[in-house]
């Protein structure tokens, strides 16, 4: 159903939480009603449209449906015409506890299916073991057998810098998600990608970038995909995001496994002795090498960012002062009018801009920073990039935090709510845990496409995602987050089918379209992250 005129979280509310739909070609002071799925003609609720609210962003009008004092648990719809038209009548959607373990399970469940190396045991996604051949070392002779990690994204590629972001995500998602929840092992997943992140660093140091074959493969299996493996050289970012993850994973893995987490943290300090003694490598594919290249613009945050998190697994006050000194550099960089997303620097969570990580480990161990003007300053810096997106979520039509809808914005979508939750974490205020709510009920069907972004969920899921396993059977794997709407149309597919259209219309559930449809570990962790942290299992 693509033109329905009421937008719901499709997968529901809980109980005792803000409840809002949304609503356009509609005015201020309409009656709205919620009525029993399987019975319609039961009206439990009736209520009024709030005025009209519009963005550039989402390019039309929509009322807020706000029903947050209806408690009572069940399936409903909303529709706004008492004949419930299909147009004016919602999705389905619940009310109450335990309605989002299974979505949950899902988006986590992703990660097994996309181990690499290893035989696979599922009914549906299951194959045996991928991606077993012997790497070549790119510009040298040698060899180098690397197994395991996690498929990226729709490709085949095992990319550092990506899963350094995705393992933090988890590691968060951990510590945040209710400690009776059992439905998965995050850290043994954890701990499988990290196995693979120790096999990617070199004697001296150093982390290779990445491993894939040298171009992209067709819509195949992956244990099809027989291809020379080929290692890219090391890169100033693999090697100080590898430092930092790696450094924090030691202090969830050093109670329930000493041994692995002394591993970690002796890895973690060769890659930094690495990082003291080499200037920035920026990498940039060779011209062989086709696949993604995940290159950066500076690497002054991956480098806080692994200073930032061996202090706290050492207490070493040498780590921090370095972590500050590289901060007051990058803060001296000339900005690039031209380029508004190069910023010289910003307590982001993306995989190219890490610097929120670093500056959240510290805020956690301000009990072993001594001057505390230094945490105040910490604090302020979050408060004020998480009051800058509050006031976007407020005058949004769908409650996003978006300012620009680049490629992968859905995942950008879960990383803004990061510093939200955050703030609320700092200052109690329960503003910015309502607005990043908001941004979670976007994801799930509260936006102008009407669609539930993570697949297999939902009432309108994608299903036809850019990924080579689903592609290849045939049929969608669940629990991925797509990337989302990209203003930029940068594939074929978007450039024929989405001309015209507002930035967060410029999505199409399309194969083919990579730029709006491919899915990506480091998208589904911050949305894993975001369902943890909300307190929604």
């Amino acid at each position: 159903m693509k033109d329905r005129f009421i937008f719901v979280n499709q997968i529901g509310y809980k109980t005792d939480s803000t409840k809002k739909a949304f609503v356009k070609n509609a005015v201020e002071g309409d009656s709205f009603f919620i009525a029993e799925a399987d019975n319609p003609e039961k009206i439990v609720y009736k209520g009024k449209l709030k005025a009209p609210v519009q963005d550039k962003l989402a390019g039309e009008a929509v009322c807020c449906a706000d029903f947050s004092d209806f408690k009572s648990e069940g399936s409903y719809c909303i529709f706004t015409d008492e004949s419930q038209s299909s147009q004016t009548k919602s999705a389905a959607f619940k009310i109450g506890k335990g309605i989002f373990d299974d979505m949950y399970f899902s988006a986590l469940n992703y990660f097994y299916l996309s181990r690499c190396g290893q035989n696979i045991e599922d009914e549906e996604w299951g194959h045996p073991a991928c991606h077993t051949g012997i790497a070549k070392i790119y510009g040298t002779e040698l060899t180098k057998n690397v197994q395991g990690g996690w498929h990226d994204a729709g490709d085949y590629g095992r990319y550092v810098v990506a899963a350094s972001k995705a393992v933090m995500d988890l590691l968060l998602a951990y510590e945040a998600q209710n400690k009776n929840y059992t439905g998965f092992d995050i850290l043994a997943e954890v701990r499988f990608e990290l196995e693979w992140m120790l096999a990617m660093q070199r004697e001296d140091g150093g982390v290779y970038h990445k491993i894939s074959c040298y171009h992209f493969c067709p819509f195949i299996l992956p244990q099809e995909e027989k291809d020379q493996l080929v290692i890219a050289p090391v890169s100033t970012s693999a090697t100080a995001d590898f430092a930092g993850c790696l450094a924090y994973a030691y202090g969830f893995f050093k109670t329930v496994d000493s041994a692995f987490a002394d591993k970690l943290l002796a890895a973690a300090l060769k890659a930094q002795e690495y990082l003291d003694c080499h200037e920035d490598e920026l990498y940039k594919n060779p011209p062989e090498i086709t696949t993604g290249g995940y290159g950066d613009w500076n690497v002054y945050d991956e480098r806080y960012f692994a200073l930032t998190s061996l202090f706290a697994a050492t207490g070493d006050k040498k780590y921090l002062n370095a972590a500050f000194e590289i901060k007051k550099r990058a803060m001296e960089l000339p900005l690039d009018a031209s380029c508004p997303w190069k910023k010289n620097w910003s307590e982001s969570f993306g995989w190219g801009c890490v610097a929120g990580y670093g500056s959240e480990i510290l805020i956690k161990n301000e009990n072993i920073i001594e001057d505390k003007k230094i945490v105040l300053e910490l604090k302020n810096n979050i408060l004020t990039e998480a009051e800058s997106i509050y006031q976007t979520v407020k005058n949004a039509s769908f409650e996003t935090g978006l300012t620009l809808v680049f490629w992968g914005s859905n995942g950008h979508v879960c990383d803004l709510a990061h510093i939200l939750l955050l703030a609320y974490d700092i200052s109690g205020e329960k503003k910015y845990y309502e607005a990043a709510l908001s941004q979670f009920n976007y994801l799930m069907g509260c936006n102008p496409l009407d669609v539930c972004y993570l697949t297999g969920n939902g009432a309108n899921p994608v299903v036809n995602p850019h990924h080579r396993p689903s592609g290849a059977l045939g049929k969608c794997m669940p629990g991925m987050l797509s990337g989302g709407p990209c203003a930029g149309l940068v594939d074929e597919v978007a450039k024929k089918y989405l001309q015209g259209k507002a930035p967060l219309q410029c999505f199409i559930d399309m194969t083919g379209s990579y730029s709006t449809n491919e899915i990506a570990i480091y998208w589904n962790s911050p949305f894993v992250y975001l369902v943890a942290k909300l307190g929604l299992i």
